[in-house]
């Protein structure tokens, strides 16, 4: 199996880096100052303008003569020019003027540091001119400036020098070329670095970006997954499962079992095609588990033509019982219902029968919630034994819903494996009765 390719990164132009696609750039700007240089810039302009009028007391040893001069220059041109960009940082506007300012502060700092730098002695000279290459060299950092910024903020800064040495006729020409060439060096190497600095940013955005959408897949997929282990397994049987794996088993004390069969099914299927078989079945069912959840009743299996589900397995359950006649009720008239849209009768022989179960899932593959006991193979006999059409129940269900049912009583009948039973016929509910009212689907913990 070959590895997998790496994932390129889109479009850029070749000398800003910026991306060719416009919604993505705009994207990344948006991104990226609010995550990065909104905040590196109020914090490096403000403290490299704080760190650039502390050094007045440097004007007072290297230019004893001119301090007054110098300090009129740093404190009346560098601290305002500082202030203001440093408050235009807060402003609503200043994403769309970030590099604007910072070329500006800039090109103040230089032009201050160049002016001292020709008025200074040669000490003077020398150390000041070293501020202009260094603040030329850490435009990128301090400012955040892209590659096109630094590079016209380097052309205006040898302009500068040029235009002061020009007008003080500077003494030393090898000095001051020197100076220049030095100048325009770093000024290559800070958009060197700005343009570094600028890819790295670009792909961390990348990165986090991907990340995002695969978290966002991983989510929908993870929803998938939860949505079908939901369609298979109550709630709070599916936390569990997830949390520890292991088999699951729930007693239950009252809980009222169903089961239907289609009548002919095999006979219907060697008429009919496969497709149109699976068809009836899908929709049939498929109107019994639209019933069974606005009843709360909980879907058990399927096993062919044959439908189960119970009643009650929720705590607190106390009306399973009339729930479940509801909707064996509803199931003869969903069938009927179908049966007449296909011109073709369909029937269905539907046992009931209440008790005890334990509930639960066994197993490592395939996992499905089921339930055992008596009650369960009990409510099995009697769908077996019953008859098309009619829904055939216990005495023990019987007595549950006698209250609020009518019933057909069917006497003593033999039952395989076990014995003689009385049991009845349900034939609907007694005048002045209720339909049960929507439940949630069962959730048994």
């Amino acid at each position: 199996m070959s590895a997998a390719r790496p994932l390129l990164p889109p479009p850029m132009h070749a000398f800003t880096g910026a991306f060719v696609d416009r919604e993505l750039e705009a994207e990344f700007a948006r991104e990226h100052f609010d995550l990065d240089v909104r905040r590196f810039t109020q914090f490096s302009i403000g403290l490299s303008t704080l760190g650039f009028l502390a050094f007045g007391l440097q004007d007072a040893l290297l230019l004893p003569s001119m301090r007054e001069e110098a300090w009129t220059i740093r404190y009346g041109i560098v601290g305002p020019v500082g202030a203001l960009v440093f408050a235009f940082t807060f402003a609503r506007a200043y994403p769309r003027g970030h590099q604007a300012a910072m070329l500006a502060f800039g090109l103040a700092l230089n032009a201050v540091v160049m002016w001292i730098a020709a008025i200074a002695p040669p000490a003077g000279f020398f150390i000041y001119n070293g501020y202009a290459v260094l603040f030329v060299t850490l435009g990128p950092f301090i400012a955040r400036m892209n590659v096109t910024t630094q590079a016209v903020y380097t052309a205006l800064s040898l302009a500068l020098f040029a235009t002061i040495s020009k007008l003080i006729s500077h003494p030393d020409m090898v000095i001051a070329l020197s100076t220049a060439a030095t100048l325009a060096a770093m000024g290559v190497i800070g958009a060197l670095l700005a343009r570094q600095l600028e890819m790295q940013a670009r792909m961390m955005f990348l990165q986090r970006k991907t990340i995002r959408t695969q978290l966002t897949e991983i989510e929908l997929e993870r929803a998938k997954s939860e949505s079908l282990l939901l369609n298979i397994l109550p709630v709070t049987v599916a936390a569990r499962l997830k949390a520890d794996g292991g088999a699951i088993a729930d007693a239950f004390g009252d809980v009222t079992v169903l089961f239907a069969d289609i009548v002919g099914f095999t006979r219907m299927a060697e008429r009919l095609t496969p497709v149109e078989v699976v068809r009836r079945l899908s929709e049939l069912f498929s109107a019994f588990d639209d019933l069974a959840e606005q009843l709360g009743v909980e879907k058990i299996k399927t096993i062919g033509d044959a439908y189960m589900a119970a009643s009650g397995l929720s705590l607190g359950a106390t009306r399973g019982a009339h729930a479940m006649a509801d909707m064996a009720l509803g199931m003869l008239v969903r069938v009927k219902e179908l049966g007449g849209r296909y011109g073709d009768p369909i029937s269905i022989r539907i046992g009931l029968n209440s008790g005890p179960v334990v509930a639960g899932v066994i197993g490592k593959k395939k996992f499905i919630y089921d339930v055992w006991g008596d009650a369960v193979n009990t409510a099995s006999r009697m769908e077996s034994h019953g008859i098309p059409g009619r829904v055939h129940v216990t005495e023990a269900t019987r007595q549950r819903l006698e209250d609020e049912y009518a019933f057909e009583a069917r006497g003593s009948i033999e039952v395989k494996g076990k014995g003689p039973m009385q049991t009845h016929f349900l034939i609907g509910r007694k005048a002045g009765a209720q339909i049960t009212e929507r439940g949630p689907r069962s959730s048994p913990d």
